[in-house]
Parts: C-alpha cells; structure tokens; sequence
C-alpha cells in the first residue's frame, strides 16, 4: 500500500505540472512534446478506466505508451492506475489530443480535465 501512494504521489505531482498548479508562469520549456505514438486500438469512448484510456489513445501520457497491444497497456498501466475514472481521464485524453500531445499547450488548455480526472483519482486512494 505505501509503495501505491509514493506512485501516486507521484502521477499528481505530474498532473500538477501539467496543470500548471504552483508554477511560476515563466514557460521555461521543460515540458517536450511526446509525439504521437501508434494507437492501443482500443479507445472509442467507453473507457472504464485511466488505463484504457490512455491506451487508447494516440499520445504517450504520464509514461503510458499506447503502442503496442492494447490489452498489454492496460495491463501494464494498472500497475499505477487502479480507478474507474474512464470517463475523466478519456475528457484529459481527447483534450491532450486535441493540442497534439503538447505538454506546453495541455498545460494552458486543459486544465479543467486534468483536475476533474485528478479529482475522481482521489476517490480511489
């Protein structure tokens, strides 16, 4: 259980930077874009989970990377993500899709899926 919550720990202090939560504005940079990388097959908008959700999806996100087998993905991302926040985290996807997989612009545009995600997350701690 304690190395769970140093692994979420973690995934927020990432989602904190990605939202923009206690930064200094400055735009430093730090944030490279991921590219896209090929699609897990199995999204489509039904996700029951953050795992299928960021497999399902063209970019690779807080180290989840959909290329591959889907079911591998998911498999492997449950390591960290255990939650039924599919519907959160497929808002978060779509977004961070929609700026192509940009940290800088997901940064600015969507933060208001990534705390409405992070806030179903903490349901499951």
């Amino acid at each position: 259980m304690k190395k769970r919550r140093i692994l979420l720990s973690i995934v927020f202090g990432s989602m904190l930077a990605i939202t923009g939560c206690g930064g200094d504005g400055d735009g430093d940079g730090t944030g490279a874009t991921n590219g896209a990388g090929a699609t897990g097959g199995g999204g489509g908008g039904s996700a029951s989970n953050t795992c299928e959700a960021f497999c399902g999806s063209s970019c690779i996100i807080m180290g989840v990377d959909p290329a591959g087998d889907f079911n591998d993905c998911v498999a492997a991302c449950g390591i960290i993500f255990s939650d039924e926040c599919g519907s959160q985290a497929e808002a978060f996807v779509d977004c961070y899709e929609s700026v192509d997989c940009d940290d800088n612009a997901a940064e600015s545009q969507c933060q208001d899926e990534a705390i409405s995600w992070g806030r179903c997350l903490n349901d499951f701690l």
